[in-house]
């Protein structure tokens, strides 16, 4: 083993990463797996008929499942000094894990916004498609994908021993016999910032443009909620891609051009890729402005007597503006759900 550049290891001795990322990744953690966990519960087992949305749903819920059960090995990484100390095979596996579900999630939410462009802009396109098998298909082949784009890494020892630190990092020092060259480290991370990044990001510009498009020109009484619900998942999509994944875009990218220069933005990307994971805590809400059935069914669960919040502010609107018909009885209150009392 060489010695290592000081720029490498005062980047492993960084106390920012050894503090920061440990608090991201417990937070994350904490509210990620309740909040998935009764995600999936509800749409497995609550929405019926399924739907595509429903379908890449699940995927997307599966996937941060996966994603932030792997985030107490990096706290632990992190607390310990960037001392990894489970192992070579547990290093590879954790990594390609780590990496895949973060793919598997963007392009989940690519697909999510193909099938809204379908139903919306090519609507006789996407019945004759059979869209729940479609769905279906389109997941396994995501994951399939992104396992085949990581599989280099199973192959590769990603665990290095730092003699100067009395540490062994997971991932963090590649070893030169992975790659070759400059140009091999460019090449293979630098398709997948391509494929797993840009690539969605233009396809979901282009998609959601169209989409808007669309509903704009159409007659303003034609579907107006699935046009209601369409631009409510359009903006919750975008928050999500802006905050979460645009910042490590950026910044994957900076820091492959630094490899040329001999240059590092090390710590900049690593701090990405915790927000990267917040992801995890906002994608439910994929789900809830996604699918009017998950919708409903979140809300007859934790209270039977709240309607739809959506179709309700509609029929106030029109209340305020018609008023009530004539001779209709006055609607009585709701009460909360926990206020109820046995009569």
């Amino acid at each position: 083993m060489g010695k290592l550049p000081n720029s490498t290891i005062e980047m492993l001795k960084n106390q920012m990463l050894q503090t920061t990322l440990p608090a991201l990744y417990l937070f994350i953690f904490t509210i990620s797996i309740p909040l998935n966990s009764i995600s999936l519960w509800f749409l497995c087992r609550h929405s019926r008929p399924w739907t595509p949305t429903i379908v890449f749903s699940i995927n997307l819920t599966i996937t941060d499942l996966l994603y932030s059960m792997l985030l107490p090995f990096q706290v632990v990484y992190h607390l310990r000094g960037n001392d990894w100390p489970f192992g070579q095979v547990l290093c590879r596996i954790i990594t390609v894990l780590f990496y895949a579900n973060m793919h598997c999630s963007v392009l989940t939410m690519t697909s999510i916004c193909i099938e809204r462009y379908l139903g919306i802009v090519h609507p006789l396109t996407h019945r004759t498609m059979r869209p729940i098998r479609t769905a279906l298909l389109t997941c396994i082949i995501i994951w399939i994908f992104v396992l085949l784009l990581h599989f280099p890494l199973m192959k590769t020892e990603l665990t290095f021993q730092v003699e100067e630190l009395q540490i062994t990092t997971c991932f963090d020092i590649l070893p030169k016999a992975m790659f070759p060259s400059r140009n091999h480290f460019i090449a293979y991370f630098g398709s997948q910032v391509l494929l797993c990044f840009l690539l969605p990001l233009l396809i979901m510009a282009f998609c959601y443009t169209l989409v808007i498009r669309t509903l704009l020109n159409s007659p303003p009484t034609q579907l107006r909620e699935i046009k209601k619900q369409t631009m409510y998942l359009i903006i919750v999509l975008l928050i999500v891609f802006v905050v979460c994944y645009v910042p490590n875009i950026v910044i994957s990218i900076i820091h492959f051009v630094y490899t040329t220069q001999n240059k590092t933005a090390y710590v900049e990307y690593k701090l990405s890729l915790a927000l990267n994971s917040l992801n995890c805590c906002f994608d439910p809400l994929v789900y809830f402005f996604g699918s009017k059935e998950f919708r409903q069914k979140i809300q007859k669960k934790l209270c039977k007597c709240m309607p739809d919040i959506f179709s309700e502010m509609a029929r106030r609107r029109i209340h305020m503006t018609s008023g009530p018909p004539a001779g209709a009885p006055p609607k009585a209150t709701c009460l909360p759900c926990l206020g109820r009392q046995k009569t």
